[in-house]
């Protein structure tokens, strides 16, 4: 089934359309998606490993996607999550940490204080493989080594220091 993303313009205003997953975007479409941190008590962050057939496979993530048309990004976060990791969470959980905007799209970073057992976790074979707690230390020692995708490590280091 075809994923269709709502277009917003350069302020994420809405364009009123809507464009299938890997169609291409006219000069100033914008799409929107998500990105969640899980943060367990302990302070380490839940990541997981992309599937080795994906762009950029095999390298460590933080869960997120893209925002489908008629969802807003906090049900989407709920969304993903429940599809690549097999959590539930509530809405009213997430924290908006930052608003990134990038070439054509804005990404909504949200983070959430849990405590996930890691064995009660369903990875959604087709997009994740593994998955892990790892300290800001460690997490940036994997940015560093280019472990983590680029454009994650990016945005952790960014905006790390507004948690």
């Amino acid at each position: 089934m075809a994923e269709y993303w709502d277009l917003y313009d350069e302020n994420r205003n809405s364009l009123g359309k809507a464009i299938k997953r890997g169609d291409a975007f006219a000069e100033g479409e914008y799409y929107v998606c998500c990105e969640i941190w899980i943060q367990n008590t302990k302070g380490e962050f839940l990541i997981t490993q992309r599937h080795p057939d994906k762009k950029a496979g095999g390298m460590w993530e933080f869960s997120g996607g893209g925002v489908l048309a008629g969802e807003t990004t906090k049900q989407a976060a709920v969304r993903e999550l429940e599809e690549e990791i097999g959590i539930s969470i509530e809405e009213e959980e997430l924290t908006l940490v930052e608003v990134y905007k990038h070439k054509n799209y804005f990404m909504d970073i949200f983070t959430i204080k849990k405590d996930i057992d890691l064995q009660v976790l369903t990875l959604q074979p087709e997009e994740v493989v593994d998955a892990k707690y790892v300290s800001d230390e460690v997490l940036r020692k994997m940015i560093e080594d280019k472990q983590i995708v680029w454009s994650v490590g990016k945005r952790y280091e960014e905006y790390r220091g507004k948690l």
